[in-house]
């Protein structure tokens, strides 16, 4: 069976599946009655098919079930016996780190569900409606060798609902799991592949989904009737039909008029029928692709110094080296190129779509603000011009989500802006910061701790996973609290600072042993009873219930205490290793050395734990550290993790020649950073950065790939490491106390919202406005401003928004762009620093200093590395 080519990038845009609480395409269909069901139709969702007899099979088998509207013929609660009973096989029962074998309950549930699974399935499959399913016969016929199978056929004569024997149990668990537990599993395979169509087909009985018809691989036919996103509750349906002499949509409108949606409907509807699935249509028919590949929400990539443009020019690529192989693909991208300066932008929207243009194989549907590239390439005999109208009701406008012939003429991005008040917020909703107010936290978002990468344990690129070399469960619970919850105190940021400064002088290593700390902290979190007498009377029961039954809870009472004493005797020598006046960490030891010094504590670190120990003395020191000193040894394993913490910080710092910053008051209002870099790049180019209230903005210009994204990253990452009280990546760092840090950087549309680019955009803006004029203190970082709209709204709402910030000179803020024209606009003001990340060309090849200088960039390079990366040429390839 021949598979769809797609990759993660379209799965993500089509939001196939659902992320954190938002549901995907996959939940909708999704109505499984068994686990193995559910499973088993997110690998369908996965892995698309590419062949025009199975893709109809599997449709005309799904509608057939829905048409005799059948319930699933099992009682789910079958399936979750059988699973469990069959997860215990003879080789794990063996080994000694397999599951347990199982009880004779346990056998009989899971070989009754067995019998019963069989006995169900063999009057499903010759029931006469079923039989009538011609798309089915094969999968039938498969099923009923299995059942058919002559060592079943004892199972099919048990009738008896009552226990089986023993006897026949056993021999029943022979036969179920070990020597036909093949052929059961794939009778359950079959199964699963049922409660899949049953579920899509009721599906598409409730929403009224439509079963598209499959048509030969390379005839590029494309008819859709009544196309709508299946996630909207109120959809607007629009028709498409394209061919070999339409091969290519060239789609605009303005923003919000509803282009990424019918974007993302075509697409999925198009990705959903190629898995022979019933789709959010009126009618459907299509030509069989060997790939989908969909350009929407793509990111930029930091770990291979990718910007926004050049991961653009990498995905065109990617698609021009797919389609020079002569297959056929289907092809979206919304906005191309929006990545990049107009002019650039505008150059290589022409240049790729006629390359596409080329290809009468493909098909390809191209999405643009850029109304003059769509004036340009009208000359083309075989692209389609549609745009989604907008209609004004005063200075209100209304939106029909219908498509329509032509090029756009429709320019309201800044009617949006108006109409969000973020003009009005800037300019009128300004509250004073009050003088000497206490932050309670410091505050940011879910965005922009993602786009900065903070957090993320399993990511390895995030800077949480660049200090996460912690050796303990505590220590690591104490690092992710440190990065969740940022200083806003300039004392507390400096005292933290100076502490992992301590610990860097001293380098000392980490002097216990983990293992043993897993079983003290395990020891501890079993409680004991506040009466001595029961302690010692359920330790003695212990002891004897070890002896008669080798019940475990004696031995791990021992070497829990045992793991204690030696845990107490390393923190003890660890805390002497350390000469009074030990600077910032001084009180700390103090009190730790206080906590030590206890006597009883003192007896306890003195036993030898390789003397057996009288049930008695067990009895006492458990009594003794889990009621009476049980607070105390809670300050002691916290201590542990925070010298855990304090040894990683200050090596990571050591290795990466990472520095302290100096916390300021809030009122000074500084940043200032000398060989500021990112932390997770290696051998990164430092820059020097100046922000004060006087010159409170920075406008920030460059060509793509200069470094302009990254430097925002840099800053953003570094301020917040400060406020943490952590290394930065900097020669040298002071700032004034922030009391919370937004970035707009990659903004994703939000079809649950109904949320375009451009809007998602507006929304993320007024967000920083209503922050800002709140009257707190902050950071606010905007790579690209307005880059989801036409030139003239992203000049105009670049530089109002640019103009409103410069009246909160509390804040600081960092906004780049490629309208370089802006900048022309706004360099009169003395609170605007101008700089811009420079390129230099060697010959035809750019080379990029990385290197922040003064003023504001001509650069623009965005087609000489379309043509850098053969793009063009790949397409050409094609044709030829």
């Amino acid at each position: 069976m021949t598979l769809l080519q797609t990759d993660d990038q379209t799965i993500d845009d089509l939001e196939i599946f659902g992320k954190r609480n938002s549901r995907g395409i996959y939940d909708i269909y999704n109505r499984s009655n068994t686990h193995g069901g559910e499973i088993l139709l997110q690998e369908i969702f996965r892995n698309p098919l590419s062949d025009k007899e199975a893709i109809n099979r599997r449709s005309s088998i799904i509608e057939s079930f829905g048409k005799l509207s059948l319930s699933f013929p099992y009682n789910a609660s079958l399936f979750d016996a059988v699973e469990k009973y069959l997860s215990v096989t003879e080789e794990n029962m063996k080994s000694k780190t397999g599951k347990a074998a199982l009880g004779e309950k346990e056998i009989q549930n899971g070989v009754g569900a067995v019998i019963e699974i069989i006995r169900l399935t063999s009057e499903f499959v010759e029931k006469k409606e079923i039989r009538n399913i011609k798309a089915y016969d094969t999968e039938r016929e498969s099923i009923a060798m299995l059942i058919n199978y002559p060592a079943f056929e004892p199972v099919l004569r048990e009738h008896s609902k009552g226990k089986l024997s023993y006897s026949a149990a056993t021999a029943y668990d022979a036969l179920f799991r070990v020597s036909e537990r093949e052929k059961v599993e794939q009778l359950l395979g079959h199964i699963y592949y049922l409660d899949v169509y049953m579920s899509v087909a009721a599906t598409a009985k409730e929403k009224k989904f439509v079963f598209p018809k499959a048509l030969d691989k390379g005839t590029c036919e494309l008819n859709i009737a009544g196309v709508y996103h299946p996630s909207l509750k109120e959809p607007v349906v629009n028709d498409i039909r394209m061919n070999a002499s339409g091969n290519i949509i060239f789609l605009t409108g303005a923003n919000m008029a509803g282009k990424s949606t019918f974007l993302r409907a075509l697409s999925t509807a198009l990705y959903i029928a190629h898995i022979g699935f019933p789709v959010a249509a009126g009618a459907m028919e299509f030509s069989v692709m060997d790939g989908i590949f969909t350009t929407i929400n793509l990111p930029d990539n930091l770990g291979i110094g990718a910007s926004h443009f050049y991961m653009e020019v990498l995905r065109v690529k990617k698609v021009a080296a797919a389609i020079s192989t002569g297959k056929s693909y289907f092809v979206l991208f919304d906005e191309l190129f929006r990545g990049t300066n107009v002019k650039d932008a505008h150059e290589a929207t022409v240049a790729v779509t006629k390359g596409f243009a080329a290809n009468r194989n493909s098909m390809f549907v191209i999405s643009s603000h850029i109304v003059e590239a769509g004036e340009e390439l009208e000359e083309a005999d075989n692209i389609s011009f549609l745009y989604l109208p907008t209609h004004m009701n005063g200075h209100v406008p209304e939106y029909t989500y219908k498509l329509e012939r032509g090029i756009t003429a429709d320019r309201h991005g800044m009617i949006i802006i108006r109409n969000e008040g973020i003009p009005e917020i800037l300019n009128n909703g300004r509250k004073q910061p009050e003088a000497g107010k206490t932050v309670a936290a410091f505050i940011t978002d879910k965005q922009t701790l993602d786009e900065l990468n903070l957090l993320g344990k399993f990511r390895h690129d995030s800077v949480y996973h660049l200090f996460n070399q912690v050796r303990t469960r505590g220590g690591e619970q104490l690092l992710d609290q440190m990065f969740r919850h940022p200083l806003t105190d300039a004392a507390a940021i400096n005292e933290r600072s100076s502490i992992f400064s301590f610990f860097q002088q001293a380098d000392p290593l980490f002097p216990f042993d983990v293992q043993q700390l897993h079983l003290m902290h395990e020891y501890l979190d079993v409680q004991a009873p506040e009466s001595a007498a029961l302690v010692l009377a359920g330790t003695y029961i212990q002891k004897v219930l070890s002896v008669l039954t080798r019940d475990e809870a004696y031995r791990k009472k021992m070497q829990g205490l045992q793991a204690t004493i030696i845990t107490l005797n390393r923190c003890y020598n660890f805390v002497e290793s350390f000469k009074p006046g030990a600077g910032p960490y001084e009180l700390r030891l103090k009190s730790i050395r206080e906590l030590l010094s206890d006597k009883q504590l003192e007896k306890l670190r003195n036993i030898d734990i390789y003397k057996a120990l009288p049930v008695s003395t067990l009895a006492y020191y458990d009594h003794l550290l889990k009621s009476k000193l049980q607070k105390e040894m809670q300050l002691l394993l916290s201590f542990i993790y925070e010298i855990d913490v304090n040894i990683v910080v200050s090596r990571v710092a050591r290795n990466k020649g990472f520095h302290y910053a100096v916390a300021l008051p809030a009122e000074k209002n500084i940043f200032s950073v000398t060989g500021l870099c990112h932390p997770c790049i290696d051998k990164a180019v430092g820059n020097n950065l100046s922000l004060q209230e006087q010159r409170h903005i920075m406008f920030l210009t460059g060509a793509n790939m200069a470094g302009k994204s990254t430097l925002m990253k840099s800053v953003g990452i570094g301020l917040y490491m400060a406020h943490m009280g952590f290394p930065v990546a900097a020669e040298q760092m002071e700032f004034s106390v922030r009391e919370g840090l937004y970035s707009s950087i990659n903004v994703a549309d939000n079809i649950g919202l109904g949320y375009s680019h451009f809007y998602a955009e507006v929304v993320r803006v007024k967000q920083a406005a209503e922050a800002a004029a709140s009257g707190k203190r902050l950071l606010l970082l905007f790579d690209e401003l307005f880059k989801g709209t036409n030139v003239k709204d992203a000049y105009d709402g670049t530089l109002t928004v640019t103009e409103g910030f410069a009246g909160y000179r509390e804040c600081l803020f960092i906004v780049s762009t490629h309208i370089i024209e802006v900048g022309e606009a706004l360099k009169e003001r003395p609170d605007i620093h101008f700089a811009y990340m420079p390129t230099v060309m060697d010959n035809a090849r750019p080379r990029y200093t990385y290197k922040l200088e003064e003023g504001i960039t001509s650069d623009r390079q965005g087609m000489m590395i379309i043509r850098n990366e053969h793009i063009l040429e790949l397409l050409d390839k094609q044709v030829e």
